[in-house]
């Protein structure tokens, strides 16, 4: 009795699945299809996306050997090409090296819009921030105090790796304009900070030395006498250079 009623069962499970296939046999094998269809489309569009890439680091990488070797206008004209294909990160590094060229060849102007159009398409923010320092050292070489100070706000504000070098650049700035309380303040402050690099460190703490204690903290000058502070000039901070 048992046999039997296993065989109904399975009688009426086979008719079921005729009835399933029957109504939804064509829908199935075209889902399928697409299945099959998208998963060697995605496959064969990463192999398309590597190659790619592999091209354009080429490409990215002859372009910086340009730079390198001081062919500046060569090397701007290949991060322009650069600049509008390949993947955003590639962009954005050719729109900062197509900057460094431009600086080059002392279109300065020109360096710090590519620049600030690398941080403002910059996702990642270390990335952001690169770009924003290289068009304060940029600022630096023909703008005033203010201008240095608004550009590296943000990049100090933000912390990480990227604002050391930026207190760094304020501080040379700072004691470039006379502002000389503030260079010690700044200098100070990187020689006192756990994270500071050690490059860094050393420099700030030669600029601090350099510096000296400042009017408040020297010894008042005899009666009559004086005094007169003769300011060393400015360091360049490491990093400076636009290539």
């Amino acid at each position: 009795m048992t046999d039997l009623f296993q065989e109904v069962e399975e009688e009426v499970r086979q008719d079921r699945l005729k009835r399933i296939w029957q109504q939804f046999g064509g829908l199935i094998i075209g889902l399928a299809v697409i299945v099959l269809a998208g998963v060697g489309g995605w496959r064969l569009y990463q192999a398309w996306s590597a190659d790619q890439a592999r091209n354009h680091s080429v490409d990215f990488v002859h372009a910086q050997t340009l730079l390198h070797e001081g062919k500046a206008a060569e090397a701007a004209e290949a991060f322009a090409a650069l600049r509008g294909k390949g993947p955003q990160i590639y962009r954005q590094l050719a729109l900062m090296e197509a900057g460094a060229a431009k600086a080059g060849q002392g279109d300065l102007p020109g360096a710090i819009a590519d620049f600030d159009a690398a941080a403002a398409a910059a996702k990642d923010p270390i990335v952001r921030d690169m770009a924003r320092l290289r068009a304060a050292y940029v600022v630096a070489e023909t703008q005033d105090l203010a201008a240095v100070q608004a550009r590296l706000a943000p990049i100090i504000e933000a912390g990480g790796a990227i604002s050391y070098p930026a207190r760094e650049l304020l501080g040379v700035k700072a004691w470039d304009a006379g502002q000389f309380d503030l260079a010690r303040q700044t200098f100070q402050s990187l020689s006192d900070a756990f994270q500071t690099p050690d490059s860094v460190r050393q420099r700030a703490q030669l600029a601090l030395s350099v510096l000296g204690p400042g009017a408040a903290a020297s010894a008042p000058a005899p009666a009559g006498e004086k005094q007169k502070q003769a300011a060393p000039p400015a360091p360049r901070p490491v990093g400076g250079e636009t290539k």
